[in-house]
């Protein structure tokens, strides 16, 4: 029987010349990046290694690739950016590593694998999606597992401005000034040592990246006008009346259609009142926390029950072409999740397993993806607004069952 060739994982040469000279040049016109390569640059170039990068907004990966300069590196991607032609053929030259977003995939950590015993170099970032709100979101333990196996020293890319300067919901222009420096976060020694607790307090320290942090001493003003345009698409739950998706972006503020409450967005990316009277959160890290534990609340008191019209699609003809596959209603009440409706001309009740669903990979006011054996599932509902409400429900879902295995253990 002959023995099937092994995949060719070294990125083209010329392709990521290209690739990196593009990012390098879009990067420096739009942001004005300022780059810190020394700790990389001093690493052992003979032997692999792991870097690690934060991820605040759509364009980290080219900020990264700038950074990177002629040093060739494999990312690790989400399988939706192979779902654009161009972008595959692209990421194909380059042999980025695609996965499905939080799902276990072990095809993608053998290439990893294999990647590092070679010398090379794999990019990733840890998070699985781009921070909605600046803060740094849930980070999977399990990429201490993926550090163990890979046997080689991690760095991690520390950016700063990238929130400010392209936050995930803004939909107007702005200029923020974006900075990143390398730092080791650990030895291929220390991961041996180290316990799985240790290493991964590391890894988050190196991590947790915080731009309203940085800002409070900075005061850098943001240019752009319209600035809270999109932010409506994530505050969707008014603090004052309790209304839900009533916010109306109105220049640099947001304004309640049924109360009144109005948030201003100064120009430095914080959030003030317009009047005493008003009602608001500190920060859109801490509204979105409001939100999350509203829905905690009501979910503990099984009166949390939330449905959408949805238009269906998925891949079922071919791996990376998403198409229409039908419409129907995703229905969450408690401790279920289905979606009803039909299917390829069928109708249909898919009931998802919400153990094991802890995110949902979404682009807000767009769409949102359910991972799933069965392929790249879907969903656009009717009302986009609801999309940042079903991503926040499944954060409060997989929080509510975590708190309940730690007492539970306790």
């Amino acid at each position: 029987m002959k023995k099937k060739k092994k995949e060719n994982l070294k990125p083209n040469g010329f392709a990521w010349l290209v690739y990196r000279t593009y990012s390098a040049i879009a990067m420096k016109l739009k942001f004005n990046v300022k780059y810190d390569r020394s700790e990389f640059n001093n690493r052992n170039k003979k032997e692999g290694c792991v870097v690690l990068y934060n991820h605040a907004c759509n364009y980290d990966h080219f900020i990264s690739t700038a950074f990177f300069k002629r040093t060739k590196v494999n990312y690790v991607i989400s399988n939706r950016f192979m779902f654009n032609p161009l972008i595959r053929f692209v990421l194909g030259l380059v042999k980025a590593i695609h996965r499905d977003q939080f799902k276990n995939d072990t095809t993608s950590i053998l290439k990893m694998k294999r990647v590092i015993e070679r010398g090379g170099i794999i990019a990733i970032a840890p998070a699985g999606q781009v921070s909605i709100h600046g803060n740094m979101p849930y980070i999977n333990p399990v990429i201490v597992k993926l550090l163990k196996m890979c046997k080689a020293d991690v760095y991690t890319l520390q950016t700063t401005g990238s929130y400010l300067a392209a936050p995930k919901w803004c939909l107007s222009k702005r200029k923020y000034p974006i900075s990143v420096k390398c730092v080791k976060t650990l030895s291929k020694e220390e991961i041996k040592s180290f316990d799985t607790d240790t290493l991964y307090y590391k890894i988050i320290n190196d991590l947790n990246m915080c731009d309203r942090v940085y800002q409070q001493v900075a005061k850098i003003e943001i240019k752009g006008k319209n600035l809270t345009n999109g932010l409506e698409n994530i505050l969707f739950i008014c603090p004052k009346c309790e209304k839900k998706y009533s916010f109306e972006s109105i220049n640099n503020t947001l304004k309640c259609n049924c109360c009144g409450n109005t948030v201003i967005y100064n120009k430095y990316g914080f959030l003030e009142k317009e009047s005493d009277s008003d009602v608001i959160l500190k920060d859109e890290a801490l509204w979105c926390e409001y939100q999350k534990h509203q829905i905690m609340g009501l979910i503990k008191a099984n009166n949390y029950h939330f449905e959408s019209n949805v238009s269906f699609y998925s891949n079922p003809n071919k791996e990376f072409k998403l198409e229409l596959v039908g419409r129907g209603k995703l229905i969450f009440d408690n401790d279920s999740l289905k979606y009803i409706g039909t299917y390829l001309d069928k109708k249909i009740v898919k009931e998802f397993n919400l153990k094991i669903l802890s995110q949902f990979p979404f682009s807000p006011n767009v769409r949102f993806n359910i991972p799933d054996d069965e392929g790249m599932l879907e969903f656009v509902p009717d009302n986009k607004q609801e999309v940042f409400e079903w991503a926040t429900l499944i954060d409060a879902y997989h929080t509510l069952k975590v708190e309940e295995k730690e007492d539970a253990a306790s």
